[in-house]
């Protein structure tokens, strides 16, 4: 299994055309608690585990961080998980937020 990077804008589109989309943000919790996308839980490696079993892992999951780096490992973790769907987003939290802002306008 492996994981996909997408571009935000793409990402964007899955979050609000795919009801079951489970999204993480993976910065530290201080910069998750200064702003986050809606929907987004803030995904530690500590609560890693429970979310693998709380998850359908059909269901696609999106993971964020502040540059698209950090978004890889979880990814990966996901994917070595056997979820099936899982994707990294390019360009991390500043690229998603500029993508949804782009489609609000």
């Amino acid at each position: 299994m492996t994981y996909h990077c997408i571009p935000a804008a793409d990402a964007a589109a899955l979050i609000r055309s795919e009801p079951g989309v489970a999204l993480f943000d993976v910065r530290d919790l201080a910069s998750y608690q200064r702003g986050h996308i809606d929907g987004a839980a803030h995904l530690a490696e500590d609560r890693f585990f429970a979310w693998t079993r709380r998850l359908d892992k059909a269901a696609p999951v999106l993971i964020y961080c502040y540059h698209g780096n950090a978004s890889k490992t979880y990814a990966q973790m996901f994917a070595d998980f056997h979820f099936t769907r899982v994707f990294s987003i390019d360009g991390g939290y500043p690229a998603l937020e500029m993508a949804f802002a782009a489609t609000e306008a």
